[in-house]
């Protein structure tokens, strides 16, 4: 695929990562919109194969980068959970 046809991937991936933005820390006070910030999320899981396609455009850096942070965020705080957990269950000292 051409690097100039890649823009459309970029605009996807950024678009896919302002809707989380908005939407997620929404969803956290606002309960009726709970169903917008599981969307988010899972659409993130697009935006992350989206976002690393678009690294080979021609469109602005910042841009690009900012989609590629912003969608791998909710991953990465989930990953952060869960090895947190591991460590506290499984490395802590006997009682």
């Amino acid at each position: 695929m051409e690097r100039e046809k890649l823009k459309i991937f970029t605009d996807i991936s950024f678009y896919i990562a302002l809707f989380a933005l908005i939407s997620i820390p929404c969803s956290v006070y606002i309960s009726g919109l709970s169903i917008f910030g599981l969307l988010a999320f899972f659409a993130t899981f697009i935006g992350i194969p989206l976002s690393i396609l678009s690294m080979f455009s021609k469109e602005s850096a910042g841009k690009r980068i900012f989609a590629l942070l912003i969608n791998l965020l909710p991953l990465s705080i989930m990953v952060y959970a869960l090895l947190a957990e591991f460590t506290d269950e499984f490395l802590r000292s006997a009682p």
